[in-house]
């Protein structure tokens, strides 16, 4: 049995990653120390981890891409589970998807890079839960910044964060999350530059 996590602040070295198991109420803030760096996270219910966090329906509940303060992060089931109570920068990915090994050899010809898909496994084992249930629509980017042109263009750019830039999320349910501290160097999303990120649990 996973414990409860306890109150406090670690701080994510680059390409690291974090395993929380958070009591409705709870609250969980991630700080961009150096700016201009990307967070991933995914999130399941604890009682019944099949119900996952969906970028989708907390999309179409805002009818915006991007989350901001106020909005509530929804389940696969339309159960709500987060609330943004704190934000100061307003621009988080909610497209969905993670960068993965096999994202990064089909758009940038490279093999075998680490990426937020292995953070998050790594988390979703650490839980004791099934690794292989991670899906894209279950992950939302913080910080990340896609530029939607008017032709249709999805464009990845640097983010806009600056250093000690926060999001405090308010638990609204008994929920599993895992983050990843976006290793990806092969485009704009990090400026090319990972870095550390500091994640309060309170």
């Amino acid at each position: 049995m996973t414990d409860w996590s306890l109150p406090g602040t670690t701080v994510l070295d680059p390409k690291g990653r974090l395993a929380l198991k958070l009591r409705a109420g709870q609250r969980l803030t991630i700080v961009d120390i150096k700016g201009q760096q990307v967070m991933d996270f995914i999130a399941s219910m604890t009682e019944n981890p099949d119900e996952r966090l969906s970028a989708m329906f907390t999309r179409v509940s805002s009818g915006m891409w991007n989350l901001q303060q106020g909005y509530t992060i929804y389940s696969d089931r339309c159960t709500p589970m987060m609330k943004v109570v704190h934000d100061d920068n307003g621009i988080h990915n909610m497209t969905g998807g993670y960068c993965s090994k096999y994202s990064n050899a089909i758009r940038y010809g490279v093999e075998e890079t680490w990426g937020c898909l292995d953070n998050l496994e790594g988390d979703w084992q650490e839980l004791g839960l099934d690794p292989t249930k991670i899906n894209p629509d279950q992950c939302i980017s913080l910080f990340m910044n896609i530029r939607h042109h008017p032709d249709g263009r999805m464009e990845i750019v640097e983010p806009t964060t600056k250093p000690g830039d926060r999001i405090t999320l308010e638990m609204l349910a008994d929920v599993y999350v895992g983050l990843s501290n976006c290793p990806e160097e092969h485009n704009p999303c990090n400026a090319f530059n990972v870095t550390e990120m500091a994640v309060t649990v309170e």
